[in-house]
């Protein structure tokens, strides 16, 4: 059985420039995490994102990971693989 405090959790995130986030995780490391290679041909909920104004919303979600107000959202895990 797994543990809350065993669970990946996005802690902060961070714009850093177009496309880019600063994120520091639960366990302590921070990550740079490049999503400009999955807005290039993104899924439709992601299409919003294009628009820099909009990939500006993003926020940690309740669940651990992050979210942006058009709905997407990405899980710590993927983040911390990326």
């Amino acid at each position: 059985m797994i543990s809350g405090a065993e669970l990946l959790e996005v802690e902060s995130v961070a714009v850093e420039r177009d496309y880019v986030l600063s994120i520091t995780f639960n366990n302590g490391q921070k990550k740079t995490v490049d999503l400009s290679s999955l807005l290039k041909n993104p899924p439709p909920v992601f299409s919003a994102l294009r628009d820099n104004n909009e990939f500006k919303k993003v926020s940690v979600n309740p669940v651990g990971g992050i979210q942006w107000e058009c709905g997407a959202d990405l899980s710590a895990d993927f983040l911390f693989a990326a």
